[in-house]
């Protein structure tokens, strides 16, 4: 994926898709691939590996592309899908002023694209809009900087924000299995939103309901991915049992290998340290909920076993800071809120999988005893 530059906007460029950011307005339009070739005059910049989204740093400042600068390689996942770490971002401001000196992408010699475009003659539109721009940037830009580097420090330090160009990384494969579950919808589209945290960024090319914008919509997960294979070897075992009086047979069995996986996946409602929130809220979500799925992957076989955690579904919270704050609920709840809140987080958890029917009777058996206690 290859980004470039016009006077009027950024490109990003992948064989038969491309993504025109207006430099003046932020507006982002899907075009075909080709299209590039009558840009005026397109200037490569280098090469990014995806778009994280677009966002304001602050409501007078202007809009900015995020996108993927570094990544690095996890596993191949489900036969061959890849999963990706993202290593780094950059924020590049769409405005009229060339920003791309300070990205320092990877670089590599590229055909020049486009039309040559004649010298200006005058001031441009873009330009004068930059101008009278000027008096709110100088405002707010300490809120940019301040905001840009807590951006770039979640991104770039933390390690955790994870995606795949054909694997539907938001969920289990229990769910993708479903019968509910449409394999031929773009990845987005089939996206688990509790666990889509870019999905606020790219809301824009979702309203265009434009096919060509599907391609650069990546749903990106915050959590944890790891594979590491293992081998059975059944000749080891045999050396090390020698005491035993098993007869084994004298035929050599060839070792084995399997692949086990681990996906914790962050939900994107409610996330943050547990000092600071704890319990449910009024639509059901939990705070600082993970889902974690262990897949053993023996080819041509999936084995897949998941398991949930999160703040306790009821209303209560934790304050300050010292050692070990004893918690304390919120009295100023009805009880028949917090009973019909909780009842929907946990309903949802077991809509969501189907084996999950023993643990929703006996919460409906606590809930009666609660009731009869009142």
């Amino acid at each position: 994926m290859e980004l470039y530059h016009t006077d009027l906007h950024y490109i990003l460029w992948d064989n038969n898709f491309s993504l025109w950011c207006n430099r003046s307005n932020g507006k982002l339009e899907p075009k075909k691939g080709d299209e590039l070739y009558n840009a005026w005059n397109p200037v490569y910049v280098g090469q990014v590996y995806g778009l994280v989204g677009k966002v304001k740093l602050h409501p007078d400042s202007e809009w900015r592309l995020l996108l993927i600068k570094q990544r690095s390689d996890v596993c191949k996942i489900a036969g061959n899908a890849n999963i990706y770490k993202v290593k780094k971002i950059v924020v590049l401001p769409l405005t009229v002023t060339d920003n791309t000196a300070d990205l320092d992408l990877e670089f590599s010699q590229k055909p020049h694209f486009g039309n040559k475009k004649s010298e200006k003659t005058g001031q441009s539109s873009e330009a004068q809009i930059s101008l009278r721009g000027t008096w709110n940037t100088l405002k707010t830009a300490a809120e940019n900087v301040k905001s840009k580097k807590e951006l770039l420090k979640m991104y770039n330090e933390s390690g955790y924000f994870y995606y795949s160009d054909d694997f539907d990384v938001t969920n289990s494969l229990q769910r993708q299995n479903s019968p509910n579950y449409d394999k031929t919808l773009p990845l987005w589209k089939r996206a688990d939103e509790r666990f889509f945290w870019n999905k606020h960024m790219l809301l824009e090319l979702m309203e265009t309901n434009d096919p060509l914008a599907d391609h650069w919509m990546t749903p990106i997960i915050q959590g944890f991915v790891q594979m590491e294979t293992c081998i059975m070897d059944f000749d080891e075992d045999r050396k090390s049992d020698m005491s035993s009086s098993v007869d084994f047979p004298s035929r050599r069995l060839d070792p084995l290998g399997y692949n086990i996986s681990i996906i914790s996946r962050r939900s994107r409602h409610r996330a943050g340290t547990r000092s600071r929130k704890r319990g449910i809220n009024d639509h059901g979500a939990c705070a600082n909920y993970v889902e974690t799925e262990q897949i053993i992957e023996f080819s041509p076989h999936l084995a897949s076993f998941v398991q949930v955690r999160g703040s306790i579904p009821v209303f209560w919270s934790q304050t300050g800071f010292k050692y070990r704050p004893p918690p304390r609920l919120d009295k100023g709840r009805k009880f028949d809120d917090c009973r019909s809140v909780s009842a929907s987080c946990l309903k949802d958890a077991t809509v969501r999988r189907e084996n999950c029917t023993l643990f929703w009777h006996f919460y409906l058996n606590v809930l009666k005893l609660l009731e009869l206690c009142k």
